[in-house]
């Protein structure tokens, strides 16, 4: 990788991409270390705790849906990082993303599985798994990746590559998109969050929590820096709601909030992955 990476230029001279990931996932094992903050059992690994199920589960029933709606409203496509089980747990919502314009893009199959902790060949199935649920699901193939926790392996790119992917998005590194060589074929890297934040930051799941209000405020912030930098050149910004955090309707104003002011500011372009990824491959 280069020591410092150059501006992509966006379409009809946008100055800023902002992209809205929504992260819709599943883990075949709910246990009290997915969300626990105090101290647990050792056994706790093995015994299903009921509430982190239902909370998770709330994404199926109602955030994933108050979110789409909200991006119908300002005719915004995103892009949807999905889990293979959460497709094969509700393939409607697929069809839905799927219809309504949003990238269907591989979460890999089951958030209970870190890829770090697999053989090559155990990631690769799960690579191979996980397109295929989420395109019998939703008619789209997937071309696009982030790892479980972002966290890939030295082996994920070019098993990215050998299944047919375009772009992934688990590093931290550059402000700009850019390309990664792979051998003799490329992967490009559209950095999950950066610059921006998941709702897991603002919203502290594993922290202090902040409000609705204090959301939009920080978003607010990030995006006016953003903005004053792409006037000397064209930047991005990437806010990564999960629904079973984001979807609540406080949680969800505070997003819809945010859009309405990006929206307000000249050459802002709302963009999917793929669409920054093909501007990439353009350059």
């Amino acid at each position: 990788m280069s020591l410092r990476n150059e501006p992509v230029k966006w379409p009809k001279g946008a100055r800023v991409a902002v992209t809205i990931n929504v992260t819709h996932e599943w883990w075949s094992r709910q246990t009290r270390r997915m969300w626990g903050r105090d101290p647990q059992p050792r056994d706790s690994v093995s015994k299903t705790d009921y509430m982190v199920l239902t909370s998770t589960e709330y994404a199926f029933k109602s955030g994933i849906w108050r979110i789409m709606d909200i991006l119908d409203r300002y005719k915004i496509k995103g892009t949807c990082f999905i889990s293979g089980l959460a497709a094969e747990k509700e393939p409607v919502i697929l069809k839905e993303l799927s219809q309504r314009g949003h990238e269907i893009a591989a979460h890999s199959y089951d958030q209970s599985a870190q890829l770090f902790m697999m053989t090559r060949d155990q990631e690769k199935e799960a690579i191979h798994k996980s397109v295929t649920a989420l395109e019998r699901a939703s008619g789209q193939r997937p071309v696009g990746w982030i790892s479980p926790g972002t966290r890939p392996t030295e082996n994920t790119l070019e098993l990215l590559l050998e299944e047919g992917f375009v772009w992934h998005g688990d590093f931290f590194d550059s402000d700009f998109p850019y390309k990664i060589p792979v051998k003799d074929k490329v992967l490009v890297e559209v950095p999950y969050k950066v610059p921006g934040h998941t709702d897991y930051d603002i919203f502290g799941i594993y922290g202090a929590m902040k409000t609705p209000t204090d959301a939009f405020q920080f978003l607010k912030d990030e995006f006016d820096a953003v903005y004053k930098e792409s006037a000397r050149h064209p930047m991005r910004m990437a806010y990564c709601v999960h629904p079973y955090v984001s979807g609540t309707p406080g949680r969800a104003a505070a997003l819809e909030k945010f859009i309405r002011y990006a929206k307000r500011h000249p050459k802002v372009w709302f963009a999917r992955c793929i669409d920054i990824a093909e501007c990439v491959l353009e350059k």
